[in-house]
């Protein structure tokens, strides 16, 4: 069976980490980076998803995750 696709270009990732921290990187900061991406994305659906049933819409909305996005990312704030 053939490898599938990238799911991110990993040098890509390291570079832009180096550059804005300043720092050097480690070999598996990219997938840190990756994971904590998907983990954020995640929880930002899920709070919208929480925010649109309370709201009574059918389905999760651009107002729905516009409304959830500041609490999430305070949360993911390291």
């Amino acid at each position: 069976m053939a490898p599938g696709p990238k799911l991110y270009p990993r040098a890509t990732v390291k570079k832009i980490v180096k550059a804005h921290s300043g720092c050097h990187v480690g070999k598996s900061v990219d997938i840190t980076v990756f994971l904590d991406y998907v983990l954020f994305v995640q929880s930002l659906v899920k709070e919208a998803a929480i925010e649109s049933k309370k709201g009574g819409e059918r389905g999760v909305t651009a107002r729905s995750v516009k409304k959830v996005t500041a609490d999430t990312l305070a949360k993911f704030k390291g």
